[in-house]
């Protein structure tokens, strides 16, 4: 296994050609951002891929037609893998406060023939993320059976598609019986306000393995810094982006989780402004900033990815 580790660190990068191969190997550990607006097009995703260590991104879609025929196959050609959110956002699965199940499984209605199955067949289309923020409805959140239903749905109408949602596993409700039976995985992000890293990711590893769920692990770099970076992040005054000497520090040790599958950071974009006006891509396009995601997704390059996907 080391000497395998080794030769697949010293392969050298694939040539930029009009389609790419597919930036890892459907074992490998994928490595990417959250959003990446601004960044869409092949050649942008192309440039993603060199500069950012990418070879994967998440984000919202309900345009079927606009994922079908411009960004699925924009991350083909640039040979990197995507996961979508389909069902809208909370607002569209939203009744009186709770979230709503059938309104959600309805969200799924302008899928149905799309011509999804050709990009999960060839491993662009990686992941299904079911819901964001699980714990954020103003009423009642989704229950631990309503989150397994969420999967069963996805998994029969998109097979071969892994299902997760945005939440760590202490958020998680627990399932009856004691483990989710079509839900796959969950995502522990770390950010600093969450305490020692060695803790949470020694915590959220427990109680994923306790709930029956792989995991997607991943850092808070646009929000979740302990102040070290000297400047305000996404959410203003208080928060904070991460420094390079913590996305080196947190990553190291979130990367090491055995059970990781995947490993998304929040976020990167290149259109949003953060309340201090300027773009969030600045901060993280600083030559520090960026050499440390780029050396974390060299590392998460060298290592397997535990299996997310179920029988």
């Amino acid at each position: 296994m080391t000497l395998l580790l080794l030769l697949l660190a010293c392969q050298a990068r694939p040539a930029e050609v009009e389609r790419l191969p597919l930036a890892a190997a459907p074992e490998g550990l994928l490595y990417g951002y959250w959003g990446l607006n601004g960044h869409h097009e092949a050649s942008s995703l192309r440039a993603a891929r060199s500069d950012l260590a990418m070879t994967v991104f998440q984000v919202a879609s309900d345009k079927p037609a606009h994922a079908v025929g411009t960004l699925l196959p924009a991350a083909r050609e640039a040979g990197v893998r995507v996961s979508l959110r389909l069902a809208g956002d909370h607002a569209a699965y939203t009744r009186e406060g709770d979230f709503d199940l059938e309104a959600w499984k309805r969200g799924l209605d302008r899928w149905k023939g799309a011509g999804l199955e050709p990009f999960i067949e060839d491993g662009t289309l990686v992941g299904h993320m079911l819901l964001d923020d699980i714990l954020t409805f103003p009423g009642q959140d989704p229950t631990a059976a309503e989150l397994d239903e969420l999967a069963r749905t996805s998994r029969e109408r998109f097979p071969g598609l892994m299902t997760f949602v945005r939440a760590q596993a202490t958020h998680l409700p627990r399932p009856e019986g004691g483990v989710y039976r079509h839900l796959e995985a969950c995502v522990n992000q770390y950010q600093a306000r969450d305490g020692s890293v060695q803790v949470y990711a020694k915590t959220e590893r427990a109680r994923a393995l306790e709930l029956g769920l792989g995991i997607i692990g991943g850092l808070n770099i646009a929000d979740g810094g302990d102040g070290r970076a000297g400047r305000p992040g996404w959410r203003g005054p208080g928060f904070y982006p991460m420094s390079a000497e913590e996305i080196r520090e947190y990553g190291a040790v979130m990367l090491a989780v055995p059970e990781t599958g995947m490993f998304l950071n929040w976020e990167y974009d290149r259109l949003e402004r953060w309340p201090d006006g300027s773009i969030g891509a600045e901060y993280l396009d600083q030559p520090a900033i960026r050499a440390a995601l780029v050396e974390l997704g060299e590392q998460a390059s060298r290592r397997p990815a535990a299996p997310l996907r179920r029988p």
